[in-house]
């Protein structure tokens, strides 16, 4: 019998709020919700990234969801793979549709060198074991134009000129993302890693960054059993957390 995380009955439908992460961790906080409960609004009026970014969403236009997990098998060490079966599923979701597809470190993911989507998660831990995790995400589906100061917004309709039923979509969506968190719990991490690495961004080329230090030539060699980044550099191999370094087109 095939495993199923997600059903209809588990979709909490809001037609606005500030922010599905922060209702999804309300929810948990009063509700107790089952694993693969999905927040969904059509209009997201304070949309989180990471950190002190932003998401700009037109309503009614693009996928603003937060899924809850419940991932107790997972000790908090191993906590970026949650990252990788996010940004994995949406990756899985649109390569149905288009090409260039790439996850861009940590868990952005870009058409090109266009950002499409962004995913923000937020984990609770119980003893040494995550109990919670709260997965956002941020698909931009049917918006066609882009006001904010995002540098490089782009959405599946500017790509294929075609009209999308949210629907339909999202079903497909989390649909990928099903299939992948099971692979995780299956045991199968290190294909799970492999294909995350196979579709990072800019993985194996030469490119410049900027870290506390400044400007400098360097290759993206992987990742480390914690997700950190790992940048080779005049010969020499440099680790970052997130926001220790950027991408410098």
């Amino acid at each position: 019998m095939q495993q199923k995380l997600f059903t209809p009955q588990l979709i909490v439908r809001k037609n606005e709020i500030n922010s599905t992460n922060n209702f999804a961790l309300e929810l948990i906080k009063s509700a107790n919700p089952a694993a693969g409960t999905v927040v969904l609004t059509l209009n997201q009026t304070k949309g989180r990234g990471q950190q002190t970014n932003s998401w700009e969403s037109e309503s009614g236009k693009n996928l603003t969801i937060s899924i809850i997990l419940r991932p107790e098998f997972l000790p908090i060490p191993d906590q970026f793979n949650i990252s990788m079966v996010i940004s994995l599923g949406v990756y899985d979701y649109l390569k149905e549709y288009v090409d260039d597809v790439f996850i861009k470190w940590p868990n952005d993911i870009y058409l090109g060198d266009k950002k499409i989507a962004g995913i923000l998660i937020e984990h609770s831990i119980m003893g040494s074991v995550l109990s919670t995790s709260v997965c956002g995400i941020g698909l931009n589906i049917n918006q066609r134009k882009f006001i904010s100061d995002a540098p490089n917004p782009i959405s599946l309709s500017n790509c294929t000129n075609q009209e999308y039923d949210l629907e339909i979509e999202l079903s497909n969506l989390l649909g990928k993302i099903e299939n992948r968190y099971f692979q995780l719990k299956d045991g199968d991490k290190k294909q799970l890693e492999k294909d995350y690495l196979d579709t990072l961004y800019w993985m194996n080329e030469i490119h410049s960054y900027k870290d506390e230090n400044g400007m400098f030539s360097g290759e993206i060699v992987g990742i480390t059993e914690w997700g950190q980044l790992r940048i080779v550099a005049e010969g020499e191999e440099r680790i970052y957390n997130f926001k220790e370094v950027s991408f410098i087109r």
